[in-house]
């Protein structure tokens, strides 16, 4: 994600201020010619860019999910005839082909549509929401996108309150293992003996992406560690990742920039696609998809504008040790993108397991609800393109060395024989 740029905004304050940018050059669309219109739709695209940056949109209950509007298929006979598994899976494909980057190639929506009929015949016959949302997961397997999923309605709540409960069972972890999991969002332990700085990084969410003062903030901790090991002379730091899953990428760019010279810092490309389900959240985004493909970019997706450093920004000191990340199988979103960061930046050594995730991957959520059956699910708007350029079709990330992180004894052995090296 850019630096610079405030890279996480809730689900509401997000579209409450995108409406407002909207309003008011949607006067202005109006008003000027076509040439000015370009201008103004250019600089209301680096707009969008900024908040766009990370609002990573997670719907908590139901109600937050948009429902995919119907009206286009009103006259529509194939979908007039069908039952309800039948019209759900035709507005999925096309919302599918409306909405995920992947689908901005004609060839690929052509691909996806040829599949429909095959996926309309086996919806005919189907038994209940479990099997459909089988159906509708096997169409999703091009796209190597865990981002984007469907589940049903009964199974969301339930999965919900499981992962509530699961949370709260992993907290109570008493094993005296460094790298075993405490359950905190994070927190880290200087060893003086060995001059190390050990930092478990569980999630990348604080007191200000949550909006909830009674959880930490993650700048404040990282400034008490950095002088912390200024102040003893911590010659290494173990960032411990294995169990994140990932966040806002604000608290990821805010280690990044205590390690990395921002000037010498790369970074990934984004890439946005507009699309009715987006509009859907504001109707004004459709002015934004309109002139955006008026001007020849159907097919296209659109660029954001690398994030800018605020002028005054004053970069904190840049650690000069050794560094050294721990990556699991759990490690994913912007867990993921924080290690391939790091690789890419050339900052410290890569320790654990190959990726369950692609370095340059599609995210950045859109939450939505298929009216006839209540299916939920979720799917990408963006694509992050990794900064090293040979390696942007990489489909893991390989770590520098393999270790096993089951037994957490032997795995922190391993890293300390490595900061011996």
């Amino acid at each position: 994600m850019p630096l610079g740029v405030p890279l996480f905004l809730p689900f509401v304050t997000y579209f409450a201020i995108l409406s407002h940018l909207f309003g008011v050059y949607g006067i202005s669309y109006y008003l000027c010619t076509p040439k000015m219109m370009y201008r103004y739709m250019k600089e209301l695209f680096a707009t969008i860019a900024a908040l766009f940056c990370s609002a990573m949109m997670t719907a908590q209950n139901v109600s937050q999910f948009k429902v995919i509007d119907d009206s286009l298929f009103q006259s529509n006979e194939t979908y007039q005839k069908g039952n309800k598994y039948q019209r759900d899976a035709m507005l999925f494909v096309d919302m599918l082909a409306d909405t995920h980057p992947y689908y901005i190639k004609k060839e690929r929506r052509d691909e996806l549509f040829s599949r429909r009929d095959e996926l309309l015949k086996a919806c005919a016959d189907c038994t209940g929401d479990s099997v459909f949302v089988e159906l509708l997961g096997a169409t999703l397997g091009d796209l190597r996108d865990k981002h984007t999923d469907v589940i049903a309605g009964s199974q969301y709540e339930a999965k919900m309150k499981a992962s509530k409960v699961k949370e709260q069972a992993a907290a109570i972890d008493k094993s005296s293992a460094v790298m075993s999991f405490k359950g905190d969002l994070f927190h880290f332990t200087i060893i003086p003996e060995k001059s190390v700085c050990y930092l478990q990084f569980n999630r990348c969410m604080d007191a200000r992406t949550m909006r909830n003062e009674s959880l930490p903030r993650w700048d404040k901790m990282l400034d008490e560690m950095f002088a912390k090991m200024k102040e003893g002379n911590v010659k290494t730091l173990v960032v411990d990742a294995q169990y994140n899953n990932g966040g806002s990428s604000m608290l990821c760019d805010e280690l990044l920039i205590r390690l990395c010279p921002l000037a010498q810092l790369k970074n990934y490309s984004t890439y946005m696609r507009f699309s009715r389900l987006m509009a859907a959240y504001n109707p004004r985004v459709g002015v934004a998809k309109k002139s955006w493909e008026e001007h020849g970019h159907i097919d296209e997706l659109y660029q954001l504008p690398a994030g800018k450093t605020n002028p005054g920004f004053v970069q904190p000191e840049v650690f000069a040790g050794k560094v050294i990340f721990i990556q699991g199988k759990k490690t994913f979103s912007s867990a993921g993108i924080l290690m391939t960061l790091a690789r890419d930046n050339n900052v410290g050594v890569i320790a654990g397991d190959e990726s369950t995730y692609s370095p340059s991957h599609y995210g950045e959520v859109l939450p939505f609800r298929l009216p006839n059956t209540g299916v939920l699910g979720s799917v990408s708007c963006k694509y992050f393109a990794r900064p090293d350029a040979q390696h942007v079709d990489d489909k893991t990330l390989v770590p520098d060395v393999k270790i096993d992180l089951s037994d957490k004894d032997k795995a922190w052995e391993q890293i300390l024989r490595l900061i011996e090296q």
